[in-house]
C-alpha cells in the first residue's frame, strides 16, 4: 500500500492567518504555534528562533528548558533563569 500524501488534519483558520501575516509571530524567539490533544496528554508544536519546529510534551528537555506544564494555550519551561511561559498569539484584530 502507497503512503497517502494528503494531510491528516487542516491547519485551523487562526494558525493559517496568523502563519501568513509578517510581524504577527516574532521570528527570532521561539515561539508557541499550537497545542494539540487531551488535558491528561498535551503536546505543543513550537518553532525555535533558527526556524525548526518541534513537538514537545512535558518532561521533554532541550536547549531552552525544560517542559513542565502544557495548557489550552501555553507552554511552561523550567530553565537556568528561572521559569518561562510561552502562550499562543492572540487572534488579529478585524480591521475597523
Amino acid at each position: 500500500m502507497g503512503m497517502n500524501t494528503q494531510m491528516a488534519e487542516e491547519t485551523n483558520a487562526t494558525t493559517a492567518d496568523l502563519a501568513t501575516q509578517n510581524g504577527v509571530l516574532p521570528l527570532r524567539n521561539l515561539q508557541l504555534l499550537g497545542v494539540v490533544g487531551t488535558q491528561n496528554s498535551r503536546r505543543a508544536l513550537l518553532r525555535t528562533a533558527g526556524g525548526q519546529t518541534r513537538m514537545v510534551q512535558v518532561g521533554d528537555t532541550f536547549r531552552h528548558g525544560t517542559v513542565i506544564a502544557i495548557g489550552e494555550d501555553r507552554v511552561v519551561l523550567a530553565g537556568g533563569v528561572g521559569q518561562r511561559t510561552l502562550t499562543l498569539p492572540g487572534r488579529p484584530k478585524a480591521a475597523a
